[in-house]
């Protein structure tokens, strides 16, 4: 059901920045998450909805923990998504600075093999984001962002990021 709400919520903010006829950025993410001990690849969209707000939705996919004792083969996957408002206080002709809070999802799934058997478990955990972060567009259609946040939740953890950018 939480799934189901956030899904929603995050398809409602996509028909809402694209009815508007404001720029909007896409492009890759690359990040760390220090509870999960992993670096991330992800994409990310933000949309400026008017000049001092933007909304930012975003999929990263932590690259995998394989551990091997000879008798069992463990692999453990995660991903997020993540739904961000931010309040771009600081504007410039080419850059934000803004302080961001949003809604994440961290989903882990774990995979057991040995002994002819298989066992898979998964769990996922909601949770809210507050940080910091900033975008300085190199030209008109490119830009770059960075970003640092704290993903309050069960075993929260810290998210530096980097991104790089294409403006529509």
């Amino acid at each position: 059901m939480k799934k189901s709400l956030f899904i929603i919520a995050m398809s409602l903010v996509a028909t809402i920045g694209f009815a508007q006829e404001n720029k909007w950025n896409a492009g890759l993410v690359i990040g760390y998450g220090t509870d999960i001990s992993k670096a991330s690849l992800g994409g990310r969209v933000v949309w400026d909805i008017i000049e001092p707000f933007s909304v930012a939705a975003g999929f990263n996919r932590y690259f995998k923990d394989s551990y091997d004792d000879g008798f069992v083969n463990t692999d453990v996957k995660y991903w997020d998504l993540n739904l961000d408002f931010h309040w771009n206080v600081l504007r410039g002709e080419s850059y934000n600075v803004y302080p961001l809070i949003g809604l994440t999802y961290l989903h882990g799934k774990a995979t057991a093999e040995g002994g002819g058997e298989k066992i898979s478990n998964s769990d996922g955990k909601f949770g809210v984001n507050i940080g910091v972060g900033g975008q300085y567009n190199f030209s008109e259609n490119w830009g770059a962002a960075i970003e640092a946040k704290y993903q309050i939740r069960d075993g929260g953890q810290f998210v530096p990021s980097l991104s790089v950018m294409y403006r529509f």
